[in-house]
């Protein structure tokens, strides 16, 4: 990654409170967060109560043990401003094959963003039954068109300019969009990206990528919803757009989301026009 890219956490811890770096930013106004690290920074929460899960398994039984997240669904009701942010997650259920978390991503007590998580009980030995219709990976980003957007977005530091990008088919043509992503960000300093916390980096980028327009992006999603049905593997994570439509104002787009091994999952966006 080039060094004039800023470097670091998207979050630092300050008491309970997660404050956001620079990296963290959104590229339309300064004082507001990108949709990636909010949905990044809501799937490291809910994983670290899975560990405590996982700790407690042994006391209590019918406590889960191997749960990994195989849903996020983010509302994005209002803009998540760039100050002490509070996440809050509330179990829904938990047991020992499948938990469900509510989280709210809150700011001096007022809500900002609410999300529900579904994890489920992987076990190797089960396997996949039925057919498999998994995508192949598309040609390895050492073979894609190094891209990377403005590194200062509107003259300061946002969460896309952080991003390595590789385009196999670049957003606003005619074809649907195909990109291969590197993020080194962790959602804070002392704790490694996890494979779902990755994957909800990028997830996000569904909408843009659909929506986008000769010179600008034409819509602004209202929700995120991630998909994976396995853990991502490595650095490099592709995003194809597999379907985009729009009426009245409003569109949807869903995605395939793979590694160099193939697909692991998919996303989706509800948008609302950006005039």
């Amino acid at each position: 990654m080039p060094s004039d890219v800023p470097r670091g956490a998207l979050f630092v811890r300050d008491g309970d409170h997660f404050v956001p770096t620079d990296r963290a930013r959104g590229p339309w106004a300064y004082d507001t967060l990108h949709g990636s690290p909010v949905a990044a920074l809501i799937a490291f929460c809910v994983e670290q109560r899975l560990l405590e899960m996982s700790g407690r398994a042994q006391q209590a039984p019918e406590v889960a043990g191997e749960l990994r997240i195989a849903r996020q669904t983010i509302d994005l009701f209002r803009p998540v401003p760039y100050g002490h942010l509070s996440v809050e997650v509330e179990p829904i259920r938990e047991g020992r094959r499948i938990a469900v978390f509510r989280s709210q991503l809150s700011r001096d007590g007022k809500l900002l963003t609410q999300a529900t998580t579904l994890c489920l009980r992987a076990d190797e030995q089960l396997g996949s039954v039925g057919a498999d219709h998994a995508v192949e990976p598309p040609p390895p980003p050492d073979e894609a068109i190094p891209n990377r957007v403005d590194r200062v977005g509107n003259r300061w530091v946002s969460y896309p300019g952080t991003l390595e990008m590789r385009h196999i088919v670049p957003p606003g043509g005619e074809r649907a969009p195909l990109v291969w992503f590197r993020n080194d960000a962790r959602v804070v300093d002392e704790v490694p990206l996890s494979p779902a916390v990755r994957a909800a980096g990028i997830a996000d980028f569904v909408s843009p990528f659909a929506n986008m327009q000769p010179g600008r992006s034409g819509y602004v999603n209202a929700d995120i919803t991630l998909h994976l049905h396995r853990p991502p593997v490595g650095e490099w994570h592709f995003l194809r757009v597999v379907s985009r439509g729009a009426a009245d104002g409003v569109a949807t787009a869903q995605a395939v989301l793979g590694d160099r091994s193939g697909a692991y999952g998919g996303s989706s966006a509800a948008s609302l026009i950006n005039l």
